[in-house]
């Protein structure tokens, strides 16, 4: 008798709470709200000017796709960009004794424009670094993949592909 009695209670106590859970949510639900915070984030970095583009594959004009590894990256903080890019194609004209990337430098921005596209967002950034005028095209989707189209005055256009994510210095 005290089993049953024993019993009763503690499943007196204890069914509203298993009844009282939430539902799981189920996978597609899950997927969708990351979604939506990611579409959310990269918003904000591409409104307020401050993200990193972080290429995993560059595209020479003339070549197939070359894998990079995690070490370069572009970096907008506000008028400025913070480039370390490699370069793989036909150089024209280069500074004597150069040894760095035309794509390795930390420069005011001549002019900033984005616009709002369908699917994301189209971002040009236009550089002037010493004799060359560097134009980065960036297209961005809404989750944060993104495109590079770099073209130079001296050197052969060259695309990277990547994603933008929060700078780590601000």
């Amino acid at each position: 008798m005290k089993r049953i009695i024993l019993f009763t209670l503690l499943i007196t106590f204890f069914l509203p709470d298993i009844f009282a859970q939430e539902p799981e949510k189920s996978r597609k639900e899950r997927r969708e709200e990351r979604q939506e915070k990611r579409m959310e984030e990269v918003k904000n970095l591409v409104e307020n000017r401050t993200f990193a583009f972080i290429p995993t594959h560059a595209m020479p004009l003339g070549g197939g796709s070359i894998q990079l590894s995690y070490t370069f990256e572009a970096e907008v903080r506000g008028d400025s960009i913070f480039s370390y890019l490699p370069f793989y194609g036909v150089a024209y004209h280069i500074d004597y004794g150069g040894r760095n990337s035309a794509f390795d430098f930390s420069l005011p921005l001549e002019n900033y424009e984005m616009e709002k596209d369908g699917n994301g967002y189209r971002i040009k950034l236009e550089v002037k670094n010493k004799m060359d005028y560097i134009t980065y095209s960036l297209f961005v989707s809404e989750l944060g993949y993104a495109t590079l189209n770099v073209t130079s005055t001296n050197r052969q256009a060259i695309s990277f592909y990547g994603r933008i994510e929060k700078p780590e210095r601000e």
